[in-house]
Order: C-alpha cells, then sequence, then structure tokens
C-alpha cells in the first residue's frame, strides 16, 4: 500500500494543478472579455448615437428639397412683382425686403445643408435695386441650374464651388439689396 500512495498522491496532485490551471485560465479570460465586451458595447452605443437614422435622412432631405424649391419660388414672385407687373401693381419696398430676407435665409440654410465650402464674397456693393434684382436672379438662375443637382450622386469640386460661390452671391446682394430698398 506504500507504494501506490506516493503515486495515488502525485496523481492527485496533477490532476489538482490542472484543474486549478484551467480554473484559473477560465477566470482570466473571463476577465479580460468583460472589459472588451464593455468596450465593444460603448462603441456600438457611440455609432448609435453618430449615425442618423433613416427617418431623420429622410426629413432633412425633404428640407433640402422644401429650401431649394422655395428659393426658386422666392426669386420667381419677386422678380415677377418687380419687372412683368404694370407700375400700378408693383410690390412695395416692404415686400421687397421680406423677400430678400427669405431669399437670405435660404441660402445661408442651404450652404450649411449642402455642406459646401465658404467662399469670400465679392467686394463690390454698388449697385441699384433693378441691376442688382437682375444679378440676384442670374446667382438664383445659376445655382438652381448647377450640374451637383442634376447628377447628385457624382460630387464634382468644381461644382459645388461654383453653387458656394452662388449662394454667397445671393447672401451679398440680398443684403446690398435690402438697404437700397429702405431708402
Amino acid at each position: 500500500m506504500r507504494r501506490f500512495a506516493p503515486q495515488l498522491f502525485a496523481q492527485v496532485f496533477c490532476i489538482s494543478l490542472v484543474i486549478v490551471c484551467f480554473c484559473d485560465a477560465q477566470a482570466q479570460s473571463q476577465t479580460q472579455q468583460i472589459p472588451n465586451r464593455e468596450w465593444a458595447l460603448e462603441n456600438l452605443r457611440r455609432q448609435a448615437r453618430l449615425q442618423p437614422k433613416a427617418n431623420d435622412k429622410r426629413v432633412d432631405q425633404l428640407a433640402l428639397r422644401n429650401d431649394f424649391r422655395q428659393l426658386q419660388v422666392t426669386n420667381n414672385n419677386l422678380m415677377a412683382g418687380v419687372f412683368e407687373k404694370p407700375a400700378s401693381q408693383r410690390i412695395s419696398n416692404k415686400e421687397i425686403r421680406s423677400s430678400l430676407g427669405e431669399m437670405k435665409k435660404l441660402a445661408e440654410r442651404l450652404r450649411s445643408t449642402l455642406a459646401l465650402p465658404k467662399v469670400e464674397p465679392k467686394a463690390d456693393t454698388d449697385v441699384a435695386l433693378t441691376a442688382g434684382l437682375e444679378q440676384l436672379d442670374r446667382a438664383v438662375m445659376s445655382f438652381v441650374d448647377n450640374p451637383l443637382f442634376k447628377q447628385p450622386r457624382v460630387y464634382d469640386a468644381e461644382s459645388a464651388l461654383r453653387a458656394a460661390s452662388d449662394l454667397t452671391e445671393v447672401s451679398r446682394l440680398a443684403d446690398a439689396l435690402k438697404k437700397l430698398a429702405k431708402d
């Protein structure tokens, strides 16, 4: 019996050592998995916050489309009220200022929504009211006819720069003409 005792003792010792090492390795892997799991969950939460929902994208697209359309409608109404109507039916300076303010607001909102580059405005601000309104109409029509909007999936840097410059011109002219319409 004494002979079996050392062998039995060695076997029990080895088996218990293997069990302890295995359990320790399992515990270490679980403790390593917990921070990894927490990091992964936090990343998922962060990505969920950063990525806009499909519904939000649709609302943004509708707002963009409405602003684009409203800029054209406001421009057309202003030009018709100033140039096409007889002198007795023309719109007042107050209505002109209101339309110009609306156009400036829409131009700024379109620039921020479309994420267009910032362009420095031209320095010349000496324009007459009718000549300035014609320039404003050309700037709006240039913006509307931009190839950037005809092929929305293709981003052309030159077209984006031209669109930004047109919107800057609309804002600048709207400010200058608003001041002229006060007089």
